[in-house]
């Protein structure tokens, strides 16, 4: 520890220690100090404030790109207008407390969910925070049904590689656009749910290639043209296919008899 002829604290050096357990929060007061704390077990996440300052901000393994992300998110959406934003930027809490942040069970670092569903965010999803949203490299389930998100549905969605589970349906005033042919590289999706929007254009026909889709429900917005004969391809995993209440026309293809044993409507 060293201080200057004013008493104020310059350098604080923890590091290589036997350090454990969480970094308390009152640390990120000391912004203008130079603080070391490398080489011990401290558990991670820092606190959002530790993470802001500049000795520790550059620690992967005490501030996982995760938190950048986290923060921004909840300023994007509009955060303090949610209607839970339990422990959100709580400088006490980890974030795989906040409030619809499911984490990994085995390391609680890596986020696996964002379940915010039904929960007042407002905002445009827009490509700044896709790009941002990529650095969740574990993100399996994203759910933001029910909220008011607008805008049109980015490109970068398909930077969520790892996705198993989407539902962007029912937003308020309706996402608008076509729905990005780079959702056919979420190949893990085994759900998709857009229901409910002002989606228009016609289904992308790679949607067909995703083999592990359990569930595409694609109801109630304005699409049109034909239905993708490609729409086959999914006969061995559908169980739920909904593509009612759209503008879709032409005749329905003779392989989307191949679905008989899901739930299907046209």
């Amino acid at each position: 520890m060293l201080c200057d002829s004013q008493g104020v604290l310059e350098i604080l050096d923890l590091s290589n220690n036997d350090l454990v357990g969480r970094i308390p929060s009152e640390l990120g007061e000391l912004q203008e100090t130079i603080v070391l704390l490398g080489g011990n077990s401290l558990t991670p996440p820092a606190p959002l404030g530790v993470c802001k300052i500049a000795t520790v901000k550059d620690d992967q393994d005490l501030c996982p790109p995760e938190i950048k992300m986290l923060e921004e998110f909840y300023h994007s959406f509009k955060g303090p207008e949610w209607i839970n934003s339990s422990y959100w930027l709580d400088e006490s809490k980890s974030y795989c407390l906040w409030y619809g942040v499911v984490c990994d069970k085995k390391y609680n670092v890596s986020i696996t969910k964002l379940e915010l569903g039904n929960n007042g965010l407002s905002g445009e999803l827009g490509t700044r925070i896709m790009e941002i949203m990529s650095e969740l490299t574990q993100l399996e389930g994203l759910d933001l049904n029910g909220n008011d998100i607008n805008g049109t549905i980015p490109t970068e969605i398909a930077t969520l590689s790892n996705l198993v589970e989407l539902d962007l349906s029912h937003q308020k005033q309706g996402l608008m656009g076509q729905i990005p042919d780079g959702v056919s590289k979420l190949v893990h999706l085994s759900l998709l749910c857009l229901a409910g929007n002002k989606l228009d254009q016609g289904i992308p026909s790679a949607i067909g290639i995703l083999d592990n889709l359990k569930v595409l429900n694609l109801s109630s917005n304005v699409l049109s043209q034909s239905i993708p004969t490609e729409l086959r391809r999914l006969q061995y995993t559908i169980e739920i296919l909904d593509l009612s209440n759209n503008k879709l026309e032409g005749r329905i293809p003779s392989e989307l008899g191949d679905l008989q044993d899901g739930n299907d409507d046209f």
